[in-house]
């Protein structure tokens, strides 16, 4: 049974139980229409921590990349649709940035990710705050992109649609393109990348870059969701993406990652959340239950990928079992 199995068996049956705690009402446009695009804004933000997390990093400025494309959304095109579009820009050029820092730290400079991505993340956060001062509460993003963001199919938003479509996109790059695979090649290891001739360094920056933009563009979107979005935009984004990205299957030492399985992956997290709410547990017990699960992820995928473990933990069970037979029939 693979990593990508389980998970989605976990996907149906979370979605089950949320038909039974809500008496089917999930199904239902209303809740599908408000439900459906976090989750593909999750689906964003997991796949870019995928591209990192397939390097062997892990990036922790999520959240501070979301807060400060909100920022911009909300203060620079000052609720214009005439501005939407230098404000998109200007939103991807700094996220880029923030990728491209947290790439040359790590991959050139050889820095802990962690505490490279954190610092950068506060930075930047840093100089949005500065940028943005004092905002009225009747401040709002374009109108357009709020009609862009909330627009959906019989409840489902276009958002998931995009997102489910750009991990498609994401897999058939990495496995039928040469630049794809160059990409998976360098994340897996820098030292078997340099000796096939790869700009391993180059690719790796790259991974921290991409992720990046898919940060800035669920932050766009989830903009537009929210209307006036405030500091705490990103605060979700911290664990949940790196959970995904676990229980789809992918290792913290890098390597290649399915997009796939983080898509279910992202799935089962915004499942799990809604169980939650709708349990009514708030504070601080979604984010226990997430590191629960992480921890569980991380087990099960050791497990699964290693069957050697496995082996060995049963051989050892039943050399216990027939060791306690034979003394018992020596007494």
């Amino acid at each position: 049974m693979t990593p990508l199995t389980v998970i989605a068996i976990g996907v149906v049956l979370l979605l089950a139980l949320a038909g039974l705690q809500t008496s089917g009402s999930i199904f239902g446009q209303g809740i599908l229409s408000a439900f459906t695009p976090l989750v593909g804004i999750m689906v964003l933000a997991a796949a870019g921590q995928a591209l990192v997390i397939g390097t062997g990093g892990i990036d922790l400025s999520v959240p501070s990349a979301i807060t400060v494309v909100g920022i911009i959304m909300l203060k620079f095109p000052d609720g214009q649709d005439s501005m939407l579009a230098q404000a998109i820009i200007v939103s991807l050029i700094a996220v880029i940035l923030m990728g491209l820092t947290n790439g040359i730290l790590v991959e050139i400079f050889g820095l802990n990710s962690l505490v490279v991505t954190l610092a950068v993340g506060m930075l930047a956060i840093g100089f949005a705050r500065l940028y943005r001062g004092q905002i009225l509460n009747v401040s709002s993003v374009p109108p357009l992109l709020v009609e862009f963001s909330g627009n959906n199919v019989a409840g489902i938003s276009f958002i998931l649609i995009a997102s489910f479509v750009l991990a498609g996109f994401a897999t058939f790059v990495t496995w039928m393109t040469v630049s794809g695979r160059r990409l998976v090649a360098s994340s897996a290891s820098v030292a078997a990348g340099t000796l096939v001739g790869l700009k391993a360094r180059f690719y790796r920056i790259l991974a921290y870059v991409l992720a990046a933009v898919l940060y800035g563009v669920g932050g766009i979107l989830l903009s537009g969701l929210l209307r006036t979005p405030d500091l705490t935009i990103g605060a979700p984004y911290l664990l949940a993406p790196i959970v995904a990205v676990v229980l789809g299957g992918a290792v913290l030492t890098g390597g290649r990652v399915s997009f796939v399985a983080t898509v279910c992956g992202a799935l089962f997290v915004s499942l799990l959340t809604l169980n939650l709410q709708v349990a009514g547990l708030t504070g601080g017990a979604p984010d226990l239950v997430q590191g629960l699960v992480l921890a569980l992820g991380l087990t099960m995928v050791f497990l699964l990928r290693d069957k050697k473990v496995l082996r060995s933990l049963r051989s050892r069970r039943n050399a216990g079992g027939n060791e306690a037979l034979l003394q018992g029939s020596v007494h």
